[in-house]
């Protein structure tokens, strides 16, 4: 029986790992930054908690304008 070459096609070597590729990187730093903005939306949301932007009932105008539009004719 001899050896097998290392140059053989059907050899599998089942405990070889695959080394990282760019887009491995560029998966991993945009799972950090997506995390990154979760957690600056959080901190936006907790500093604005109780006020609700779209409700505008009780907003009241410091000063008033009135523009009047150009009469052309």
């Amino acid at each position: 029986m001899s050896t097998p070459l290392l140059n053989e096609p059907n050899r599998i070597e089942p405990n070889r790992k695959q080394s990282a590729n760019v887009y491995t990187v560029m998966l991993l730093l945009s799972m950090l930054f997506m995390f990154v903005a979760v957690i600056a939306m959080f901190v936006e949301f907790r500093r604005y908690e109780g006020t609700l932007p779209w409700k505008t009932d009780d907003a009241r105008p410091q000063v008033m304008h009135a523009i009047d539009a150009p009469h052309y004719l």
